[in-house]
């Protein structure tokens, strides 16, 4: 009997208790990695967000200069309600002027820029976590002279 018991205590884990242990840390691992980094795809999120309104915001500015008898982007430009956005809304090119994600501590805005005969625009919004460098120093820029939107160096979106 004395043999028996001491065998007992030696014998070690069995393939069941492994498993159990391995998949326990694998799902601790999951965990740890997918909560490692919210806050960076929160950011991305944000930035989705802007990167869509700009390009609504884009679609109408075009679709208001295409209009008959239009022939340039509606004004003044600016930051804000109270620019072009406010009559690209009661033209019905844009159902609605988009507010934006929010940036903590910064005012969210779409601003536009155009040229002084009206004729070219940009839109653009800062961007929270661009991949090209830090925040504040970037922006999703749409220039209707490219007809495309990209990220550019803050202050670079201008006519």
């Amino acid at each position: 009997m004395i043999f028996t018991a001491q065998k007992k205590f030696l014998r070690g884990f069995t393939l069941i208790e492994l498993l159990i242990v391995i998949a326990i840390l694998g799902i601790l691992a999951a965990a740890v990695l997918v909560a490692a980094n919210p806050g960076k795809r929160t950011k991305q999120a944000k930035d989705a967000t802007r990167k869509s309104d700009v390009g609504q915001i884009a679609t109408a500015l075009q679709a208001y200069y295409t209009t008959p008898g239009q022939g340039a982007y509606p004004g003044p430009g600016g930051c804000g309600a109270a620019t072009g956005f406010a009559t690209l809304t009661s033209q019905g090119d844009l159902k609605q002027i988009p507010a934006g994600p929010g940036i903590a501590g910064v005012a969210e805005a779409y601003c536009m820029d155009l040229n002084t005969a009206s004729t070219e625009a940009t839109v653009y919004a800062t961007l929270e976590d661009p991949t090209s460098g830090v925040y504040p120093d970037w922006e999703w820029c749409w220039m209707s002279t490219s007809g495309a939107a990209r990220e550019i160096a803050a202050g670079a979106c201008t006519l």
